[in-house]
């Protein structure tokens, strides 16, 4: 009922990873597992975060491995600035490096909502653009927002220095909260 994603959520029992649910960027190649509490306190909150350093050190392992030599850049125009020999070696180059930097990436009219799994949770994106340089509204789905939501409550009655701990176990990012 709060909204939480990521580690909070997981640490009450409910076993529901992005990476899992909804792959992205080749996660479903990847052997992991989904750590998962039981109670939702902070123990477990502090549990399900330290077990999961092992599971991405696992994929991180698996990635390393897959990793082969060559450039890592895309060489698409329209997106990515060219290398610094064709931006000062000659007047195409400077071009499209001025056009890309002043003007940037023109997305077409339409909207879309999209998410990753964050270290706190799900981080979504819901953009919606009119074919304008710029977006028309964008609007930011930062999962620390929905774990401090609750903290009062988790800390009603308790003692102070639990509360340190309570907070600490959420992991609050505080440029996430301001809206």
């Amino acid at each position: 009922s709060y909204g939480w994603t990521g580690p909070t959520l997981r640490a009450c029992g409910v076993n529901y990873d992005l990476r899992k649910v909804e792959p992205y960027y080749g996660y479903e190649t990847y052997d992991f597992d989904v750590v998962v509490g039981s109670k939702g306190d902070t123990y477990d909150r502090i549990f399900v975060r330290l077990y999961e350093i092992r599971e991405s050190a696992k994929i991180i392992r698996q990635a390393l491995k897959r990793l082969r030599p060559g450039p890592i850049m895309t060489d698409n125009k329209k997106v990515a600035t060219p290398p610094k020999e064709q931006t000062y070696g000659n007047i195409e180059g400077l071009m499209n490096h001025f056009k890309i930097i002043m003007h940037g990436v023109r997305p077409g009219v339409g909207e879309i909502y999209d998410a990753t799994e964050s270290a706190n949770g799900e981080l979504g994106f819901h953009i919606i653009s009119d074919g304008g340089k710029n977006p028309y509204r964008v609007k930011c789905r930062a999962p620390s927002v929905m774990n401090y939501a609750a903290f009062q409550q988790l800390i009603e009655g308790g003692m102070i220095a639990d509360a340190i701990a309570c907070l600490g176990s959420l992991n609050v990012v505080a440029g996430e909260l301001d809206r």
